[in-house]
């Protein structure tokens, strides 16, 4: 194959990324490493190999002034592609900027960034990404949106490690150097596909070539190959040309969904949890294995094709269907989640109950809830019970017990297809929270839960209630339990800083007379049961903490009047804060506790199992034996 320059592939042509394409990915080193190959290639004085650049040419041509280009998709090779851009539009930036060297700098711009009105390169993936590129990037027009993403974060880290690489030497001759050697030193195989089944062909190729890609990326490529393996007569060409197109469509509404304003969810969790009501679950959890080597198989395609390309339809429309309710479970405070939600009362309700689930191990009912997400439109009520159980299910058994973050994974993963494929069947929904209170009440006990709180205190490395990893989320819940739909005092990225947001009202170091006067006569066993209490730890709303510090009840008091709902409280209702009073307080903690994660409840009695049998199999025997002596099972 003839190598390519760069200056071949830009002769008459525009080049767009299409949309079922992920956005800008690479790294600073990325594009320094880049930087330094084009060095290297200055400094011996001989071509550099860049890599293949796979190129889709679509049917309909781009006007340009008056002339027709040809516009590429780019297959493979987008993100060398994208930084030599970015490389070039600094580079010609500054040559612009100089009188010598303007007129020749203008019209390079011309073949690599813009020719007239019509962008030379851009970015189908999302109009964000493309706005962005022109405006920040290349800074070529003006900025109409303040929207970002984490491409767009990319893109502009990208920029600025090209503009930090040319800041020892940024003279015209260096400048013409590196413009001259991408030019004429980087060459490029270049591969052009034929029609859209052929992109399968080359995924499936850098599949096996080492390349570093998600198991969602490997597994629509290997979904792509399938399709371009069929054989082409005139009865299947339009068929298969639709697939493939359904397929890169559905992809772009995935990778859409899976990318949220400030992070791109990950890609291998959500196929996992998808396959998991999709197909089912085995105990080792080979999800990328069981989808390339036991049911989309080049065999099965061979023997079936008909079949397979049926299933591979409906693969791909629930893969998509379920990224949107993926990103709702984990942005659920976004504007237009769980619109087909009517009941205005609900839709807040469920939005608000899964924000505080976000905020707790809760890995095991992610597919749960994702099983059970077509009910929103038809029985959002339904919903909203399995997600509030399944906040109670968290908090008990991870934050407050401790529980192995694995705990009940087994059972409820192995029934979210059934759950799944019988959703809207009512003994199942009876049966999905009868699996979360048969652990509620196995797991995560009030009598565990004593034997934590003893660890804190008898532990010499644990400072109490202070050094529990469920305390910020519970002082969140109790301001906003004295916040009764009030505005907001505290935000929970800060209440999550423990340092920070929590404050010992009776201080860590208490040299002060009122403190001295507190802890007279105490051991220092009872004062470390005093100073890491919970009615001790307080949820302040700024980072007052270091101003307050060792100061005495009286001062404290007084700042805690313009403070969160949980310092107003507290202030209001103690004169003092003496021994007596910390006590108090932490018994009204411990009670509300009780109350919010329903200790009094039974259940067992309140979610029966619909079907009369055990259905519970996850235990081990040493489990059953521990739960027998502990008296919390026959």
């Amino acid at each position: 194959m003839e190598l390519k320059q760069l200056p071949h592939f830009f002769n008459n042509k525009v080049y767009t990324i299409p949309d079922y394409q992920r956005g800008y990915s690479w790294a600073p080193k990325h594009v320094n490493d880049l930087l330094t190959d084009i060095s290297n290639a200055i400094l011996l004085d001989k071509p550099h190999y860049v890599g293949t650049i796979s190129l889709h040419p679509q049917k309909d041509k781009v006007k340009v002034g008056v002339n027709n280009f040809i516009n590429y998709h780019v297959v493979d090779g987008q993100q060398r592609f994208t930084t030599l851009i970015l490389i070039l539009s600094y580079i010609l930036g500054q040559l612009s900027n100089r009188e010598e060297t303007k007129e020749d700098a203008e019209e390079k711009v011309k073949s690599y960034l813009r020719n007239r009105d019509s962008y030379i390169f851009r970015y189908e993936i999302d109009k964000v990404s493309d706005d962005y590129f022109r405006s920040v990037i290349l800074e070529l027009e003006r900025k109409t949106t303040l929207d970002e993403n984490l491409y767009t974060r990319n893109l502009l880290n990208a920029k600025n490690t090209v503009r930090d690489f040319f800041k020892s030497n940024n003279s015209t001759e260096t400048l013409l150097i590196y413009l001259n050697a991408i030019e004429e030193k980087l060459v490029f195989n270049e591969f052009l596909l034929s029609d859209g089944t052929e992109i399968g062909v080359v995924f499936e190729t850098m599949n096996n070539r080492g390349i570093d890609l998600t198991n969602l990326e490997i597994v629509k490529n290997r979904l792509l190959y399938l399709i371009s393996k069929v054989p082409n007569t005139d009865d299947t060409e339009s068929e298969l040309l639709e697939l493939s197109a359904l397929i890169n469509k559905k992809w772009s509404h995935i990778l859409k969904n899976l990318t949220l304003p400030n992070k791109v969810l990950d890609e291998n969790t959500f196929l996992s949890n998808h396959w998991i009501i999709y197909k089912g679950w085995t105990k080792d959890n080979t999800t990328r294995k069981d989808i390339l080597e036991r049911h989309f198989t080049i065999n099965e395609m061979i023997k079936h094709p008909d079949k397979m390309a049926k299933e591979i339809r409906k693969y791909i429309t629930s893969l998509s269907e379920s990224s949107l309710a993926w990103r709702h479970l984990n942005y659920p405070e976004e504007s237009g989640a769980f619109s087909q939600i009517k009941d205005i009362e609900i839709r807040n309700d469920v939005s608000y109950t899964l924000g505080k689930l976000n905020r707790l191990s809760n890995s095991t009912v992610r597919p749960l809830i994702l099983a059970f997400y077509p009910l929103l439109e038809h029985n959002p009520a339904y919903v909203l019970q399995l997600i509030k159980l399944a906040e109670i299910f968290s908090f008990r058994l991870f934050s407050m017990n401790k529980k192995r973050s694995d705990t009940g994974k087994n059972d409820i993963y192995r029934q979210c297809h059934n759950f799944h494929i019988n959703v809207t069947n009512e003994k199942y929904q009876k049966y999905a929270l009868f699996f979360l209170a048969w652990y509620i009440e196995i797991h995560g006990d009030w009598k565990r839960f004593e034997l934590e709180k003893d660890d804190l205190f008898n532990s010499h490395r644990k400072l109490g209630f202070y050094s529990w990893s469920g305390l910020s989320y519970f002082l969140y819940e109790y301001e906003e339990s004295l916040r009764k739909g009030q505005s907001l005092k505290v935000e929970y990225n800060f209440a999550n800083q423990t340092t920070k947001s929590i404050e010992h009202v009776l201080p860590q170091t208490p040299t002060k007379p009122y403190w001295v006067n507190v802890l007279k006569g105490l051991s220092s066993v009872e004062k470390k049961q005093l100073t890491h209490c919970l009615g001790n730890l307080l949820l302040i709303s700024s980072e007052k903490n270091n101003q307050l510090k060792n100061s005495e009840y009286p001062l404290k008091k007084e700042h805690y009047k313009v403070g969160s709902y949980s310092e107003n409280n507290l202030a209001k209702h103690n004169i003092d804060w003496s021994k007596d009073e910390i006590n108090k307080r932490n018994d009204t903690l411990l009670k509300f506790i009780k109350k919010r994660w329903r200790f009094d409840d039974n259940f067992w009695k309140l979610y029966p199992n619909p079907f009369n049998e055990d259905g519970i199999t996850d235990e081990t025997e040493e489990d059953l034996e521990i739960l027998a002596e502990d008296g919390l099972i026959d």
